[in-house]
């Protein structure tokens, strides 16, 4: 399934990327590698992430980093509403996100 990054998605990503970045331009480099893979993984198999009870909303935790990735799958496409650390406050509900 193609990947749809929403807008607050492609800012989380550049704030992480920035971020990581201050301290280890290098770990920066690598970390948006391993959310790109991660990403292509999701896009080749769209349920691996965990349904939210009462939303159609799925979150995949990235294997071996503390990032989640909230998603929809919207006409055979994902969306990827946001790129957040695990230690981040995340809303109780996605919508409008």
């Amino acid at each position: 399934m193609r990947i749809i990054l929403l807008p607050y998605a492609i800012a989380d990503l550049k704030e992480i990327k920035d971020f990581i970045a201050k301290e280890n331009p290098a770990a920066s480099r690598k970390v948006a590698q391993r959310i790109k893979k991660s990403l292509h993984l999701l896009s080749e198999h769209p349920y691996l992430g965990i349904v939210k009870v009462d939303q159609d909303i799925l979150e995949w935790h990235i294997p071996n980093l503390p990032y989640t990735i909230p998603y929809q799958i919207v006409n055979n496409e994902i969306q990827i509403l946001r790129v957040f650390h695990e230690s981040q406050f995340k809303p109780a509900k996605w919508e409008n996100q």
